[in-house]
This record gives C-alpha cells, sequence and structure tokens, in this order.
C-alpha cells in the first residue's frame, strides 16, 4: 500500500493510524468536521476505505462535505448536552466557529468576521444512534471550547475505542481539559497521550491499543504531509514563490513572444502591404501591356488588313502596268517608225528642192514674225561683238525712242540683262546688254511675261525654220 498521506492539523491521523490501522472497513465520528480536505482527520481513512459520520453545523463546510463525500452521513447540526436549537457563531472560512459567545467575542477583536445564526442541537448519544449499531472505531470532538457540553450530552452505553479531545482553548496552548477529563475518565477510559492540541483516550475495553500511543508521529509511521498542511506553508510558501517567479517569467516571456510576434506580424503586414503595392503595379502593368497588346493587335490586324488591300493594288498595279508596258512598246514602236519616216521625208531630195518654197511662204504668210526674228538675230550678233556694238549704240541713242524699243526688246529677250538706273544694263558693251555667262534658263528668268511669250514665239519661229 503507498505511504499515508497527513491531512490533519497536528498529525492526529498519523497516530490514529498507527494505533487502528490494522482495522478494514472502520468506522469513526467526526464531531467539530470541518473540511473535507484541510486539516481532516478523516480524509486519511477515507482514502483507505473507511466511512463515518461527519458533524458541522456551518452551511458552507456542511456543503462542501456532501459534495466531496456523498457516500457518508453529514449531520448539519450542533452536538450539545441537551436537544433544541442554539445561538452559533459562525466564523467565516474557518474552523473556529463555536457555540461560546466569549469565544466568538475574541475571534472578533482578532480581526475575524464572525457572525450569528441558529442552528438545531443534538446530544451525542442521537449521534451514535445514528451510527446504527456497528462499532465505532474513533470519536474526535473538536467544538472550539464546547467540549464538556458534548461529553456531558453522552449517556449511552456505546464506547468508541479510541477518543480525540481538543486538550486546549481555542487559538491558545493553555490547556483546559481539566473541565471535562473526570467525564471522560469516568466512562471507562484511560489517558494515553497528548499531542500539545488533543489528548488521546483508551478504551478499557481495548487496553492493547495504548502500545501505540507511547509516541509522537515519527519517521517510522512512514508517512508524507498533503501539499496543504500547514507544516508544508514555508515549503509551500517557497514553492509558490518560485510558482509566481516562473509564472512572472512565463508572463514575461509570453510578453515577450507577444511583442516579438507583433512586430513579426507588423513586418508580415508590411512585406503584406509593399506586396500588395507590387502586385497592384504588375497588374496595373500587366492591364496596360494588355491594352497595349490589344492596340498592337488591332494595329497589326489593320496593317494586316492594309497590306492586303495594298497587295490587292500592287497587282492591279502590276497588271496595269504590264498593260501600260505593252501600250508604251507599242507607242515606241509607232515613235520610231513616225522618226523614220520624217528622218527620210528630212532628206528627200524633194524637201532639200522645196525648202525655198516654204521659206517664202512663210515670209508671205508671216511677215511681222519673220522681222522680229531678223531684227532679233542681229541684235544677238551685234551683243556678240563690241567693237560694232558701241558705235551702233552710239548712233540709236540720237533716237531715244527707237533706243529705248530696242533695248526693251533685248531685255525681254534675255539678249542683255537690265540693271538698276534708268536704261543702264548689266553687261553693257557700248550701251547695249548681253546675257553672255547666263544658261538660257537662268537668262529666261530675267525676262517679263511679255518677254518670255516673245521669246517662246521666236524660239518656236526658230525651230520650224531650222526644219
Amino acid at each position: 500500500m503507498s505511504k499515508l498521506i497527513s491531512y490533519a492539523q497536528n498529525f492526529e491521523d498519523v497516530i490514529l493510524w498507527r494505533v487502528l490501522g490494522h482495522i478494514e472497513g472502520g468506522r469513526y465520528i467526526d464531531v467539530g468536521a470541518q473540511s473535507p480536505d484541510i486539516d481532516s482527520v478523516s480524509l486519511a481513512f477515507y482514502e483507505r476505505g473507511w466511512r463515518g459520520i461527519h458533524v458541522e453545523p456551518t452551511q458552507h463546510y456542511s456543503d462542501l462535505l456532501r459534495a466531496r463525500r456523498p457516500d457518508e452521513q453529514v449531520l448539519q447540526v450542533a452536538v450539545t448536552d441537551a436537544p433544541g436549537e442554539l445561538r452559533f457563531f459562525d466564523v467565516a472560512d474557518t474552523g473556529l466557529s463555536t457555540l461560546d459567545e466569549q469565544i466568538a467575542q475574541e475571534h472578533r477583536d482578532a480581526g475575524f468576521n464572525v457572525s450569528e445564526v441558529r442552528v438545531p442541537a443534538v446530544t451525542l448519544d442521537s449521534v451514535f444512534e445514528m451510527a446504527g449499531p456497528s462499532e465505532i472505531h474513533w470519536l474526535k470532538i473538536d467544538v472550539e471550547g464546547a467540549e464538556r457540553e458534548v461529553i456531558a450530552g453522552w449517556n449511552g452505553s456505546r464506547r468508541p475505542w479510541v477518543l480525540v479531545i481538543e486538550g486546549t482553548r481555542p487559538q491558545s496552548p493553555e490547556l483546559n481539559h481539566h473541565q471535562w477529563d473526570p467525564m471522560v475518565l469516568a466512562k471507562g477510559y484511560s489517558y494515553a497521550y497528548f499531542d500539545g492540541l488533543n489528548r488521546f483516550y483508551v478504551s478499557d475495553a481495548h487496553p492493547e491499543l495504548a502500545a501505540a500511543l507511547t509516541c509522537g508521529p515519527n519517521v517510522f509511521d512512514d508517512f508524507v504531509l498533503a501539499p496543504q498542511s500547514a507544516f508544508c506553508a514555508a515549503a509551500n510558501a517557497v514553492a509558490a514563490e518560485a510558482m509566481e517567479q516562473q509564472r512572472a517569467s512565463a508572463v514575461e516571456a509570453a510578453e515577450q513572444q507577444r511583442v516579438a510576434a507583433a512586430e513579426v506580424e507588423g513586418q508580415q503586414r508590411a512585406q503584406l502591404a509593399e506586396a500588395s503595392r507590387k502586385i497592384e503595379l504588375l497588374e496595373g502593368e500587366l492591364q496596360a501591356k494588355r491594352a497595349s497588346e490589344a492596340a498592337f493587335q488591332r494595329e497589326k490586324n489593320l496593317i494586316v488588313e492594309a497590306a492586303g488591300e495594298y497587295r490587292e493594288e500592287f497587282q492591279r498595279a502590276v497588271a496595269q502596268n504590264q498593260v501600260f508596258a505593252v501600250e508604251i512598246g507599242r507607242r515606241d514602236a509607232e515613235v520610231v517608225r513616225l522618226n523614220e519616216i520624217v528622218h527620210a521625208l528630212l532628206t528627200s531630195t524633194s524637201w532639200r528642192i522645196t525648202r525655198p518654197l516654204r521659206g517664202l511662204k512663210y515670209l508671205v504668210t508671216q511677215p511681222t514674225m519673220f522681222a522680229r526674228r531678223v531684227v532679233l538675230a542681229a541684235m544677238r550678233r551685234v551683243a556678240r561683238r563690241p567693237a560694232v556694238a558701241r558705235p551702233l549704240n552710239a548712233l540709236l541713242k540720237r533716237l531715244p525712242r527707237l533706243h529705248a524699243k530696242l533695248i526693251s526688246v533685248a531685255v525681254n529677250n534675255r539678249i542683255i540683262a537690265q540693271v538698276p538706273g534708268a536704261m543702264q544694263h548689266a553687261g553693257l558693251v557700248g550701251g547695249v546688254g548681253s546675257f553672255e555667262g547666263l544658261t538660257e534658263v537662268q537668262a529666261l528668268e530675267q525676262l517679263s511675261m511679255r518677254g518670255q511669250a516673245f521669246y517662246t514665239d521666236i524660239a518656236a519661229g526658230n525651230r520650224r525654220e531650222s526644219r
């Protein structure tokens, strides 16, 4: 079997187990039971299969006992020397509740929260009757100064094997067992052991049990303390401090992790925002690219369509050019044929014989044009001969109107070039201008519209004459 765990306030359970541990499935009565766990004398026995009756007048602890010990009897009453109803002073959240008004006042003075309630009262004989006929192996009485009244209500023949009765004033080492010790001894019990708080008595019917009550709890009792034991307070405090430090460290570590996680989350959020921004930019670029590709595709389609049209147009042009080439070839052949005819005509004997007749005909039919051509030819010859031009120019100046007319004709036909100044001309040779050094086109640009027309007529006449 595992080691005994001591839950009692002053190792009462260790002493009782040393005395009665050889009994299986024993019975007990705990008057003033208080908590089912903290400072409990019965819990170590309960864990090893014992069962019993708990007497606890406070509502709080009675409810706890019923919840934790559902298979045991819980009497929410006060035990005294006569049945009825009593004033009970409940010291909240402690085991100090009492029937003694003076003790209750001392607790108030010490700062405890004390409330007065009315509770039913029964005698110890009534409790024995509720326990049934089975043997009661131990009875504990801890009623905070009212032990004498409890014992006074015990008049029957029931004798538990071992008694454990608190023998000091509440919260004090002051002995008060003299108030009730003679009454216990008179019932057939022998005093066996005092643990500093409680007095142990053995029934005269079981004197053999006294041998186990010669010393206090020790290493040979092979027990361990419950974590909530008062004797573990220092260790519990150290453990609590360590746990608090551990908790604080855990909280600090958790806070650091939270801050680190927040920083990481912030960085991730920033990275996500940056990634989202880049994605938006890329999507924008992609959309622009798609739009550009669509426009390019449309333009490509237009170009392909236009290329098709141009190809058709080119094919039509090629076909037309082929037609034109044929037509040009035909016309070139016709021109060659006509040139051959003209050349044959011009080189014929009849054309040479009839030339004087053609000149006479030109003189008769167009005398003005013939005279103009003669004058212009003479002016060109004179302009090319300065030795003749100077005296002729001096002679003509005597006839101003004729001189001016001839100068105008010479300028209009680009024989001489007009220069600034009245009747002054560039390149004058003896008063008559000259177009030497100019091309025909440059000379023609110097003439007026009328002069250009006159030059055209003379040129046409010269060409006809040369033919």
